[in-house]
């Protein structure tokens, strides 16, 4: 046994000792813990947080909430149906291989823990007896909610469906981004692709609107996310960027404020029509919304006295995108 060999074995010998110290990613998501990075209050117990719809009772972050529990929560008495989205299963996009394995390795391992076969599911139904809408929503365990061909095409299947039965489109926007362990160009290609889709359901004066979830970055904030008629914040700690606070931090040599880049920051500076500051409140304001610009029973939730002023909004807003 050479020195080399000799340096390897120790090396091998103090990756396994590091990792007895430390859970691994699958002992974190089976714990009954979850471990809080927003404040100081330390862990919270999984079902204590799913109580309060994965939302800190302290400082207020909001954390991923599943699809299925998202749907759960915004349709009425669970009566909606999962829209059965395509896969493109094209050998050339599973060739990606590094450090930790294959692509394709990991993608079966993930479809197997989730249950899916895309990071965003599609659901259509009644969010009240008289309001039926189609509700995008995105998994965090599913690649960090990133987007590839078959997130495109869950897309542009929303964009389908809320086309045909002429119902809002709901986003519940979410991830870091376009997924680059397929070919780059590939996802990349989604971007346009869903500004496209959702551009024709808006030239049909039906109402898209994107909620800002937990976190959104890179190609998904450069694309549908920011091309919705109305844009929301899903909690003040609430992400939403491009790049991060440390990448604009060292492009600029300067030290950003504390809550660069969340949802309050945005709202500040004038980006963004609305923040939902806890998400228990989430489909309540967005049924009350529709009520309005959809002029569905709005003297139950406004005065009459305000009444004119919406419409003269929701017009205005109609002739803008009738304009574009």
């Amino acid at each position: 046994m050479n020195w080399l060999t000799r340096i390897k074995t120790l090396g091998d010998k103090i990756k396994r000792n590091f990792r007895k110290k430390f859970p691994s990613k699958e002992e974190i998501e089976n714990s009954k813990w979850q471990a809080k990075n927003c404040c100081n209050s330390g862990p919270i117990l999984k079902e204590d947080l799913q109580k309060n719809y994965y939302q800190c009772t302290n400082c207020f972050t909001t954390f991923p909430l599943p699809p299925s529990e998202r749907f759960t929560y915004m349709y009425i008495n669970n009566n909606y149906e999962i829209l059965d989205t395509p896969i493109i299963e094209d050998p050339s996009l599973l060739t990606w291989e590094d450090a930790s394995g294959k692509y394709k390795d990991k993608l079966a391992k993930t479809r197997k823990r989730t249950g899916l076969n895309s990071a965003i599911s599609v659901a259509y139904g009644k969010l009240t007896e008289n309001i039926n809408a189609v509700v995008v929503a995105s998994d965090w365990r599913y690649f960090g909610s990133s987007i590839g061909p078959d997130e495109g095409e869950s897309i542009l299947y929303a964009c389908q469906k809320s086309l045909e039965t002429e119902s809002p489109l709901i986003i519940f926007a979410q991830g870091g981004g376009m997924r680059m362990q397929l070919p780059s160009a590939v996802s990349l290609m989604q971007m346009p692709r869903t500004v496209l889709g959702l551009s024709e359901v808006k030239k049909k004066g039906i109402p898209v609107i994107v909620v800002v979830d937990s976190v959104v970055a890179g190609g998904i904030t450069a694309s549908y996310a920011a091309t919705g008629d109305f844009l929301f914040f899903e909690g003040k700690k609430t992400k939403w960027m491009f790049a991060g606070p440390r990448v604009a931090a060292n492009a600029s040599n300067t030290e950003p404020p504390e809550d660069f880049l969340e949802g309050g920051w945005a709202m500040s500076h004038g980006h963004g029509d609305h923040m939902i500051e806890q998400r228990k409140d989430t489909k309540d304001f967005l049924v009350k919304f529709l009520n309005i610009i959809l002029k569905k029973d709005q003297s139950s939730i406004i005065g009459e006295e305000n009444t004119d002023n919406i419409n003269e909004t929701t017009n205005l807003n109609k002739q803008t995108r009738e304009a574009s």
